[in-house]
């Protein structure tokens, strides 16, 4: 694997001097980064800082930046992208997962057995106490359902939180939806299974691979369903298309943690327990690599959808990369072959087309921000808290 020389940051922002960055999000243009933790930290592309206030160990930013949902302990909250905190949400259970539709419309946040539909204007919509012990789940970026990960295996609901579609098969962790409610990808220990969704939220597994070697522990599907990436425990990142072949593997010094990928599967980012962030083409030429101050936590990586914008957090600080800094993919045309493995996969080619989401401006007033409470012993990352 070709490897380019070592690449220095960009820029380099400081966080909470009492306090800890675990994680980071970057809308679809780049123009707003968000870094979260024991504060939230938005940036611009070049590193300006925004604002900062509040705390959040989980994110989501909508697709033009203007929304940002992030949730610590019970409390789940939506701020503009100019940070006005637009709503506070409250639930009874520590909440653990979090998604959003790309244009902020549909909130879903959610712990243990619980789950809460929510409006873009904090209206609660609908709740349901009765979900299976949930480990991750998604929106549909339609909003028209959700598909949902636990102990019991994988389903999907309509938004009354029927069921419309189980797999108890085996037990389920990571998921991810493909923009055009085209397809979902589940990722469970080194077990890897792609689902083409049916129009009554039904699912069809495609095919299942098991990947041989260690657990997953960071996952990324592309926008355009094309690239499925994947860092384990056994200090590899592998990179498979949407019939299961495997593209290519690399590996670190230690357990690579987090992973990102652009739309088009063109840019990806995986970082490593041993604080190095490495940057591929979606052919698996390493295109640039760096060393970072501590260790690269469970969504600690981040790439904008145009892959323009690299960012990464180590606990202590962010840290802003441009895709200029990397030489260019050859080519952005991504061809779809058929499996060399055993799977049955249909012989067309998928084609997506990515929507576009227009922005909602905010119209709730300014709150004043409140100090970041620090948090002792942050566990480093893991299974489900990823």
């Amino acid at each position: 694997m070709t490897v380019s020389s070592a690449t220095d940051p960009l820029w380099i922002v400081s966080g909470p001097e009492s306090g800890d960055l675990t994680t980071v999000v970057i809308s679809q243009d780049g123009s707003t980064i968000v870094a979260g933790g024991d504060q939230l930290i938005t940036l611009s592309r070049d590193g300006r800082k925004l604002w900062t206030g509040w705390s959040g160990t989980k994110l989501v930013v909508s697709r033009d930046g203007n929304y940002i949902l992030t949730t610590r302990d019970q409390n789940v909250r939506l701020i503009s992208g100019s940070g006005l905190m637009l709503w506070d949400d409250r639930m009874d259970v520590p909440v653990n997962e979090i998604s959003m539709s790309p244009d902020a419309s549909l909130i879903l946040a959610g712990g243990a057995n619980v789950i809460r539909l929510i409006g873009q204007n904090g209206s609660g919509i609908r709740q349901n106490r009765t979900m299976p012990v949930m480990n991750h789940f998604r929106l549909f970026p339609s909003g028209n359902g959700i598909v949902v990960t636990s102990q019991n295996g994988i389903q999907t609901s309509n938004l009354t939180f029927f069921s419309n579609w189980t797999d108890t098969n085996m037990t389920q962790e990571y998921v991810e939806t493909d923009a055009g409610d085209l397809s979902f990808v589940s990722v469970t220990n080194n077990r890897i299974r792609f689902y083409r969704l049916g129009e009554n939220l039904d699912g069809t597994l495609e095919w299942e691979r098991a990947l041989p070697g260690g657990n997953a522990l960071g996952f990324a599907l592309s926008r355009d369903g094309s690239t499925i990436v994947v860092g384990r425990d056994d200090n590899t990142v592998q990179a498979l298309d949407r019939y299961g072949n495997l593209l290519w593997t690399d590996k670190a010094s230690h357990w690579i943690t987090s992973v990102a990928v652009s739309d088009d599967g063109n840019t990806i980012v995986a970082g490593s327990m041993d604080n190095s962030v490495a940057v591929y083409d979606r052919g698996g030429k390493k295109l640039g690599t760096t060393t970072l101050k501590n260790p690269i936590r469970a969504g600690s990586v981040a790439v904008s959808g145009d892959g323009s914008v690299i960012a990464v957090v180590d606990g202590s600080a962010v840290y802003g990369f441009s895709r200029s800094q990397f030489p260019q993919p050859a080519t952005t045309t991504i061809t779809l072959k058929e499996p060399t493995t055993a799977a049955t996969v249909p012989p067309e080619t998928v084609v997506i087309t990515l929507p576009e989401t227009a922005a909602v401006p905010p119209t709730t007033q300014k709150a004043p921000v409140s100090p970041a409470v620090a948090l002792a012993g942050l566990a480093l990352f893991r299974g489900r808290k990823s």
